[in-house]
């Protein structure tokens, strides 16, 4: 019996599987009822999905690390007697590559989440979303065509300053903030 608790290639190798053989799973269970229902099902799954493929990254670079540790330590060879240096290269681009896609992957999911945040929703014997909607701008326009001149008049008497008063002098474009660099995947260490 495998403790499953102690780490070993084969336990590695197993968990690798199992998210192939998930992911499967969830594939079949998103394409409709009775798996997914609820558009808040939907951005959970994307949340997770977010998470799944940045961590996906962290094991790229960690696959990526664990071959630089035993090309250094010369514990590798190449059992077809191509050159071991050139397959490594390829092998470390293509890590590489599957660090940034994975972190693109994980943004991508983590946008869609924050955009479906928002959605809900609605049962079958209740009002249809146009119908909620409808009512929701009436209910807002309503609200703005009842501002009166009472209503300004109240506002004037909390607000007795003039906006020129209050500011020291002419208004200053914001500055413009740096752009965020976003993560880059590691640059190959050695030269062919």
């Amino acid at each position: 019996m495998v403790d499953h608790e102690t780490h070993t290639d084969e336990r590695t190798e197993l968990l690798a599987g199992e998210l192939h053989e998930r992911a499967r799973t969830l594939n079949h269970l998103t394409q409709g009822t009775p798996g997914l229902t609820r558009p808040e099902a939907a951005c959970t799954i994307a949340g997770n999905l977010a998470q799944t493929a940045f961590r996906l990254a962290k094991t790229a670079e960690q696959l990526d690390a664990f071959l630089n540790r035993e090309l250094d330590a010369g514990r590798l060879v190449h059992e077809r007697g191509d050159g071991l240096l050139p397959t490594a290269l390829k092998a470390h681009d293509a890590l590489a590559a599957a660090c940034e896609q994975s972190m693109n992957l994980g943004e991508s999911f983590r946008r869609a989440q924050g955009a479906l945040a928002a959605v809900r929703g609605i049962d079958a014997d209740s009002e249809t979303s146009q119908q909620v909607q409808s009512k929701t701008e009436l209910r807002v326009e309503d609200q703005t065509t009842h501002a009166t001149a009472t209503d300004i008049q109240s506002a004037a008497r909390d607000f007795p300053h003039s906006i020129s008063d209050v500011l020291p002098g002419p208004p200053t474009a914001p500055a413009t903030p740096s752009p965020r660099s976003s993560p880059k995947p590691p640059s190959p260490r050695r030269e062919m």
